[in-house]
């Protein structure tokens, strides 16, 4: 939609406006007591963050020349301005909740979203030449409405998948792989260095892949680590124990500047690392942040408590390895793929985050303890559960740290090089 239908800018803002209709429509079904309701919330929003969420590295990117040594500063000055947003809400929602209840909670997000469309609208004069060249063509109102009625029932449809989880799963298989074969078909149309870079980039996204399978022990593993076996406290202050996540958006918001400045200095000077060495390096900080919560049982009390510091850590590290792959990754999109397939290519790269997602989760069941089967267990027994498993899982991700950082060096040179005959063509692609 964003490349050659309605541009980047017009579905930004039937995006947002479909998740803040999602957000009041959620908020309603928690006063009414609706499942109506509720699926329909859940289906605007899932429909209005596919539309709206490629927009915004669109736009972005569209105001750079192609690999911009700049990029990857502005993504990562982008990202940090998408997690401010979930610091806040993921300091403040649970207090809202405990406080007011989950209507107001959800209503005001929607009040936010809508801030969000109408702040948008209001300054679109100063986005007018970013975009793509679907952004520059006139569409009438009735092609408009046609586009908007297509969303609504893809919002009907993804309120049906909601209530049936393993036909969705199954459906997400199934475009992934569609998805995959439409990038190659455009693949093998493009210029050998173009071919080189896409096939680069596909590799990438599989790292990355992998990545969030293990990032995503955040909210399912780590979390309940975090509720069994961290004093519920920061410096002495009460916190409810699911405020810990915001320590992840925190850090990215702390490190953002840190690393976007890095990245220019290292550029001035020629030392700037490839974007492979990156993800390899991204991978090593998430080995570290599962090192580190896995040895956090030889610091506990008597009762198996530990302090807030053993789950800050872990966020810290993580966020770090986050910010060199995922905010990187929409950079790399951007540097890598052609510019009249970005739309297209950012969307790929979301649907490799939500099938990490989904096998994140599954690898996240093996660190079940006894407690999930409903029997009683200790703080001193999950301790020991979470350890071994987080040790085990930060072996498994050194595994793949060093893979990556092997196969980098290859990879930079396919980026750099430039292709001189088909015959390079052909070496460079089983690589």
């Amino acid at each position: 939609m964003a490349d050659k239908l309605m541009g980047a800018r017009r579905t930004l803002t039937l995006g947002f406006s479909f998740q803040c209709l999602g957000y009041f429509f959620i908020a309603y079904s928690a006063l009414s007591g609706s499942y109506i309701y509720l699926y329909a919330g859940l289906g605007f929003v899932v429909i209005g963050r596919a539309i709206g969420n490629t927009a915004p590295p669109i736009i972005l990117s569209s105001v750079y020349k192609d690999k911009d040594s700049r990029l990857d500063s502005a993504f990562t000055y982008l990202y940090m301005i998408n997690n401010i947003g979930a610091f806040l809400a993921q300091l403040v929602a649970p207090i809202i909740y405990k406080l007011f209840g989950a209507p107001t909670a959800f209503a005001l997000s929607g009040i936010g979203m809508a801030i969000n469309v109408i702040g948008f609208v209001m300054m679109r004069k100063l986005t007018r030449q970013a975009g793509t060249e679907a952004d520059h063509r006139h569409i009438s109102s009735v092609r408009m409405a046609g586009y908007t009625l297509g969303a609504l029932v893809a919002v009907a449809i993804s309120s049906y998948l909601l209530k049936h989880l393993t036909i969705t799963h199954y459906l997400m298989g199934i475009a992934a792989v569609v998805i995959l074969v439409m990038i190659i078909r455009v693949l093998l149309k493009e210029s050998v260095k173009t071919r080189i870079h896409m096939l680069v980039g596909l590799i990438l996204m599989v790292q990355a892949y992998l990545f969030f399978i293990l990032y995503n022990q955040m909210p399912t593993s780590l979390n309940f680590f975090a509720l069994h076996n961290i004093e519920p406290s920061i410096f002495g202050i009460a916190v409810p124990a699911a405020s810990f996540q915001a320590f992840n958006p925190f850090w990215i918001i702390v490190l953002s500047p840190v690393l976007a400045s890095f990245y220019n200095y290292l550029d001035n000077r020629g030392k700037d690392p490839s974007m492979p060495a990156k993800f390899a390096f991204g991978m090593f900080f998430c080995a570290i942040a599962f090192g580190m919560a896995g040895v956090s049982r030889f610091f506990a009390d008597e009762q198996g408590m530990l302090s807030s510091f053993w789950i800050g850590g872990p966020h810290l590290f993580f966020a770090i390895g986050e910010l060199l792959i995922s905010a990187l990754g929409q950079s790399m999109i951007a540097k890598l793929f052609p510019r009249h397939i970005r739309g297209f290519s950012f969307g790929a790269w979301n649907m490799t985050l939500a099938l990490a997602s989904v096998s994140g989760a599954w690898v996240a069941s093996f660190s079940a303890t006894s407690e999930t089967a409903g029997e009683v267990t200790t703080p001193l027994e999950t301790l020991s559960h979470y350890s071994h498993y987080f040790l085990y899982m930060a072996l498994a991700t050194l595994v793949i740290c060093v893979l990556c950082a092997l196969f980098a060096p290859k990879l930079a040179r396919m980026i750099d090089d430039e292709p001189e005959s088909g015959k390079e063509l052909q070496t460079a692609e089983p690589a």
